[in-house]
C-alpha cells in the first residue's frame, strides 16, 4: 500500500507491545482496547487500510498477541490467555448438538474438509 512502509508498522506493534506491559488502567500490565482514532494516529495515519490491519495483525502475532478488529475499536491480547481455554471434542460436540459421537466426529470431519476446499 502506497504510503505505509514496513518500519511504520513495526513502530506501530513496538508500541502496542510496550502498551501491553506498561501499567494504565488500574492494571500492572495486560490486554487492552484502542480506539481505531488512537491507532490511526499511532501510525501516523488518517486511515488505516485492511491491507495494514492486517500486516499489523500478522506483526503482533509473530510476537506473541492477537490484534482482534472490533470495527470502532481493537483489542491486544496475548495468545497465552487462551492456552488454559476449555477444549471441544467430537463427544462435547455431539452432547451440545444432541447428536451421536459419530455423527459429531463426521460433522468435524466435514467442516475440516470444506475449509481445505
Amino acid at each position: 500500500m502506497p504510503g505505509f512502509q514496513d518500519q511504520t508498522y513495526v513502530e506501530a506493534v513496538d508500541r502496542l507491545v510496550s502498551l501491553y506491559e506498561e501499567p494504565f488502567g488500574g492494571k500492572k500490565r495486560g490486554r487492552f482496547r484502542i480506539s481505531m482514532k488512537l491507532l490511526r494516529s499511532l501510525c501516523g495515519q488518517r486511515r488505516v487500510w485492511p491491507e495494514q490491519m492486517e500486516a499489523i495483525r500478522r506483526a503482533l502475532y509473530e510476537r506473541g498477541y492477537l490484534l482482534v478488529d472490533m470495527e470502532t475499536y481493537c483489542v491486544v491480547v496475548s495468545q497465552q490467555t487462551f492456552i488454559s481455554y476449555r477444549r471441544v471434542n467430537e463427544a462435547g460436540l455431539a452432547s451440545v448438538l444432541g447428536m451421536s459421537a459419530l455423527d459429531a466426529t463426521e460433522f468435524a470431519s466435514d467442516n475440516d474438509n470444506q475449509g481445505k476446499q
